[in-house]
């Protein structure tokens, strides 16, 4: 009978100190809860953690930006059929893949990629565009235009054949 209560007495004790471990933990974390946490994190200008970092950002072109007809258009869909150089300010035609014809001058926002045209030379021009590289970071390429000839080529062979 004496071992009984002894062992009655070892449930009883431990149960009550643990319950007074758990009192003592409860009072930490209550403590613990109320210092305030002054971090906070600031999303602008990282990088989203959770996409790919090999995934190409969509350019950045607002919706209701209106876009000039020669900016529906890729530069290898437009062609320079002309140059008129005897002005104040050089002007090129430029035609697109539907056959219609633009005139454009320096500064004249150019192709689907946000170009714009830097220079009109007599045999090309010379359209600056933004692309996004591998790091996210906006790079300046260099494109350019080439005067396009009709049927120069099969004119030269003529002239010769005769």
């Amino acid at each position: 009978m004496q071992r009984s209560r002894r062992g009655l007495l070892t449930i009883v004790y431990t149960w009550a100190a643990l319950s007074l471990v758990a009192a003592d933990c409860s009072l930490i974390w209550a403590q613990e809860e109320k210092v305030e946490d002054t971090y906070r994190y600031d999303p602008a200008g990282k990088r989203d953690p959770f996409l790919s970092p090999f995934a190409v950002a969509p350019e950045q072109m607002t919706p209701d930006e209106a876009k000039t007809p020669l900016q529906r258009f890729d530069l290898g869909q437009l062609k320079l059929v002309g140059v008129i150089w005897e002005t104040k300010e050089p002007k090129a035609l430029i035609e697109d893949s539907g056959g219609l014809g633009y005139i454009a001058m320096r500064g004249t926002l150019i192709g689907s990629k946000g170009g714009v045209i830097k220079a009109i030379e007599p045999k090309r021009v010379v359209v600056e565009e933004y692309q996004t590289d591998f790091y996210g970071k906006r790079q300046v390429q260099e494109r350019e235009l080439q005067l396009f000839v009709a049927d120069s080529a099969q004119e030269g062979k003529a002239k010769k054949a005769k």
